[in-house]
């Protein structure tokens, strides 16, 4: 009797065991409709000419991309001097493309392509960029 009720309770905890698992498995397998909506697909498929050539425009691209390889800003001015006026502060990491590099001075013309200031142009310190895909020299922050 004791050993039918020991074998009826570990089945019961068995069937249980596995009905539990596979709630969890459907549970953390199937994503939620939050991360469903998150998911971007491209709306369409691009010829592959066209993609090797929008590849070498994107390369062309990266050639005058540069970052801005700072500890806390790099900041964004009116003019190639640092007695112009500020116009903004750039965070590091933010992206930029660099029009023209200012003839005998440390400046660059500059339009901000990532972050907050997306759009504006000014001058930088070219000392503190870096060109897209180079080794980064001063990221994070130093106090």
């Amino acid at each position: 009797m004791i050993k039918k009720f020991i074998v009826s309770f570990l089945c019961v905890v068995f069937i249980a065991g596995v009905i539990f698992s596979g709630v969890c498995l459907l549970y953390f397998a199937i994503p939620s409709q939050t991360a469903m909506n998150s998911i971007s697909l491209p709306s369409t498929v691009e010829d592959p000419e066209e993609t090797e050539s929008s590849s070498t425009e994107d390369e062309e691209e990266s050639e005058d991309t540069y970052l801005a390889d700072v500890h806390q800003s790099l900041t964004l001015r009116e003019g190639p001097s640092s007695d112009s006026d500020a116009i903004a502060s750039l965070t590091p990491m933010t992206h930029l493309r660099v029009i023209e590099f200012v003839e005998d001075t440390d400046y660059a013309l500059v339009e901000v392509q990532t972050g907050e200031y997306e759009s504006y142009r000014g001058y930088v310190n070219s000392e503190y960029i870096t060109q897209l895909g180079e080794p980064t020299i001063r990221i994070g922050t130093e106090e």
